[in-house]
């Protein structure tokens, strides 16, 4: 929240606009979601939940508002339909300019979950669009989920195209259905780069005794730990691999990571390459 390194937007020095923590008890079941209007840092109940709650996979988002939306609890991240988590780090450029036709084209029951005002929020609700009968469903093949995520961002570059939006939009989404999880890095430019996006793979994420300090342990091949995050979150840079931009990574349920290009208008192998190397 207060110590971002690598902030695109400088307009807001520290995301302190209120935050979101989702997470599963069991797979296949629906996961909880607390969220409060409050920053991060001055949240006791999220001191209090923190050092309780266990679970497999844990989504986390702290806020800093765009596009003039409310401060309120309806417009904090994850949102949550069925056992879908989805958060966005980032802005649809002009999406005051598509957010009719982006209604228009939901089915009736994805529509009536909308509950806030955010760009973010309606991008959720446009990829639950993309999935077949998502809301009598539990469980999804990351196949379908990494396709729907794709179909997502094809269809608001196509609206965004025809609305004339020539502002950068930057779409760093994150989806997961409890077991499998689908983020992007990405944005609508073939030479900017895209919000940082960062992962991290081992056999164990544990604080050491002497400095309290955590650190990614790799004691074997296994991968038994998967964080992705906006920044890394210590100080090892060994630890982290910076995903390159316009670039799609999947989390399978069996911890396997997978990245892959995403090859539209703004796809640039030169940038690609650019970015790789500086993760290396």
């Amino acid at each position: 929240s207060v110590k971002c390194k690598l902030r695109l937007d400088l307009r807001r020095p520290m995301n302190g606009d209120g935050f979101g923590i989702g997470w599963y008890d069991e797979p296949r079941a629906q996961g909880c979601i607390f969220t409060s209007t409050l920053p991060a840092w001055s949240n006791l109940n999220l001191q209090r939940l923190a050092e309780k709650i266990k679970s497999r996979l844990v989504f986390a988002h702290v806020r800093a508002t765009t596009g003039e939306t409310a401060t309120s609890e309806s417009n904090c991240h994850p949102w949550q339909f069925g056992n879908l988590m989805w958060m966005h780090n980032g802005e649809i450029a002009g999406f005051d300019r598509i957010k009719r036709r982006l209604q228009n084209e939901l089915r009736e029951e994805v529509y009536l979950s909308i509950q806030g005002t955010t760009d973010s929020e309606h991008a959720f609700a446009l990829f639950l669009n993309m999935l077949d009968n998502p809301e009598g469903r539990v469980e999804f093949s990351y196949r379908e989920l990494r396709q729907a995520m794709l179909d997502t961002i094809a269809k608001l570059n196509e609206w965004l195209d025809e609305a004339g939006v020539t502002s950068i939009s930057l779409l760093n989404f994150a989806v997961t259905d409890g077991q499998s999880v689908v983020c992007t890095r990405y944005i609508t430019s073939a030479e900017k780069e895209a919000a940082s996006l960062f992962y991290s793979s081992g056999s164990e994420f544990r604080s050491e005794a002497d400095s309290g300090q955590y650190r990614m342990a790799k004691a074997n091949k296994r991968e038994d730990v998967v964080v992705v995050a906006s920044e890394p979150l210590t100080y090892e840079r060994s630890d982290w691999l910076a995903i390159p931009t316009n670039t799609l990574i999947v989390i399978t349920p069996k911890l396997n990571v997978h990245l892959s290009p995403i090859r539209d208008k703004y796809w640039n192998p030169a940038r690609q390459q650019r970015t790789g190397s500086d993760s290396a």
